[in-house]
């Protein structure tokens, strides 16, 4: 059996540990679940082991193990997926048991999804997608690479989310909506029209308030 490592050991890595020990308790995927961390040093979080990317490949090797990343920034988690890439450590999928997922769907690698969300059918996740409680991805929806989708959003039918943007808590957008890559949708925003790359954008209706330079949504 594989052994699951979920790389970041904070507030969302413990929210995905949480997840993960669900579905194993079910369905026994894995024979261990641990944590990721390469700043952390204590042993272990939330009784689970913690660490470094490269003491784990040392201590399983890299064809038995499989990674998720817990992170709520965008362009860490793509950073971060590119780092097990080059450690040749396979993207696992994390789907809690209460999430519906249309089996039309298209789930990629490196997805989480946590508690209470419903992806539609038709709709295409792509890689390490992150995808927070109580969140509903409409019909045809297409999510790119590294993308967050933080809880309580309600995405309609055919609307695109570009790569590495966020989408904050309580987020609405209009069905056939197109969100560029790169941005950060504040939260509590309703999106009516397209919002381009590359912008910070927010307000009812939403629109674009300034570039997304720094490309960090926590700081």
């Amino acid at each position: 059996m594989m052994m699951l490592v979920i790389y970041g050991a904070g507030g969302f890595g413990r929210e995905v540990m949480d997840a993960a020990r669900r579905v194993n308790e079910r369905h026994a995927r894995w024979e261990g679940i641990a944590f990721l961390d390469d700043r952390i040093t204590e042993p272990t979080i939330y009784g689970a082991d913690v660490l470094s990317l490269s003491h784990a490949v040392e201590r399983f090797g890299n064809t038995r193990l499989e990674a998720v990343i817990a992170t709520g920034e965008p362009h860490v988690r793509k950073a971060l997926r590119e780092k097990l890439e080059a450690a040749n450590v396979r993207m696992a999928t994390v789907i809690d048991d209460t999430t519906v997922v249309s089996p039309s769907s298209e789930i990629s690698a490196g997805v989480v999804m946590l508690c209470g969300c419903y992806v539609s059918s038709g709709a295409k996740l792509g890689a390490n997608v992150a995808v927070v409680a109580g969140s509903m991805i409409g019909h045809d929806t297409v999510i790119g690479d590294d993308a967050v989708i933080s809880g309580q959003v309600n995405i309609g039918g055919c609307s695109r989310i570009g790569s590495q943007s966020y989408v904050g808590m309580g987020v609405q957008i209009k069905d056939q909506t197109k969100i560029g890559s790169s941005c950060i949708i504040g939260m509590g925003s309703v999106v009516f029209k397209d919002i381009p790359d590359d912008v910070v954008a927010l307000g009812n209706p939403c629109r674009p308030m300034h570039p997304n330079t720094e490309k960090r949504v926590f700081k």
